[in-house]
């Protein structure tokens, strides 16, 4: 029988819907040649289709079991699925680093299913047992919109004025700088700013915090609403502060980039 689902919701546990439970039930008496060939098959149609809730039950079973040979056949095939999934919803083009989101969404979802059977455990993959589609979908939308919450801060970048009036980064440096700090780890942004890093090292303290906050973890300059957290507010100093400290910062940057691409 398939172990029933913890998290609970107004003090009722979830449950799973009665074809789903079913599903499982049956698989749960097949061979492992049988499942993963059920696993395989992509059609809806297929009376022997598995569907994902099934699929990850299946899953989490065999980890909490510490049946590593069937988790290992059954992950890729898990993987292969959704990443199918997201090319669908994030197709190449569609975004500015489609495929850098679509690894984001996984490497989330991988870290939540690390969970399973360990004491960090919790009932976080629940939900995906009992609508998969709309589970996947939230965390597909939570990430599309820290993207736009990112293209508002380069929109907050670009729109500020130096005490003269001129933008504090005419030519976007500061924004490719915090671009490629939350762009996926690969080798070419990982070289970028450890490069990009090092021509900053001899910023003073107080521009270097500024950095961090601003370009790292994505702070606002400032804002109208004294309530509002924001670069100001924690380093006790005005807009214009901050202004003068970022476009030392740009036109660091904008010189670091002039000799590279000289």
């Amino acid at each position: 029988m398939a172990r029933p689902l913890n998290k609970l919701k107004d003090g009722v546990p979830y449950t799973r819907r009665p074809e789903i439970e079913a599903c499982i039930n049956k698989a749960l008496t097949q061979d492992a040649t049988t499942v993963v060939h059920r696993a395989n098959i992509r059609s809806l149609r297929d009376p022997d289709y598995v569907p994902m809730e099934c699929l990850l039950h299946l899953m989490r079973e065999a980890r909490l079991r510490r049946d590593k040979t069937m988790g290992d056949k059954l992950y890729p095939i898990f993987l292969a699925r959704c990443e199918a999934r997201l090319k669908k919803a994030i197709p190449d083009g569609s975004r500015a680093d489609a495929c850098g989101i679509r690894e984001e969404i996984m490497q989330k979802f991988g870290e939540i299913f690390a969970r399973v059977g360990t004491n960090h455990d919790s009932t976080a993959l629940d939900y995906y047992e009992v609508n998969f589609n709309h589970a996947f979908q939230v965390l597909r939308f939570k990430r599309l919109r820290e993207e736009t919450r990112r293209d508002e801060i380069f929109v907050d970048l670009g729109n500020e004025k130096d005490e003269d009036g001129s933008p504090v980064d005419p030519e976007a440096d500061l924004a490719r700088f915090s671009a490629a700090a939350h762009a996926p780890a690969r080798q070419e942004n990982f070289v970028f700013l450890k490069q990009v890093l090092r021509a900053l090292e001899d910023l003073s303290p107080e521009d270097r915090h500024t950095v961090r906050l601003v370009l790292i973890e994505r702070y606002k300059v400032a804002s109208d609403d004294p309530a509002e957290v924001t670069a100001a507010t924690i380093l006790g100093v005005s807009r214009r502060a901050i202004n003068k400290r970022l476009a030392k910062v740009a036109a660091r940057l904008k010189k670091f980039r002039q000799e590279n691409e000289g």
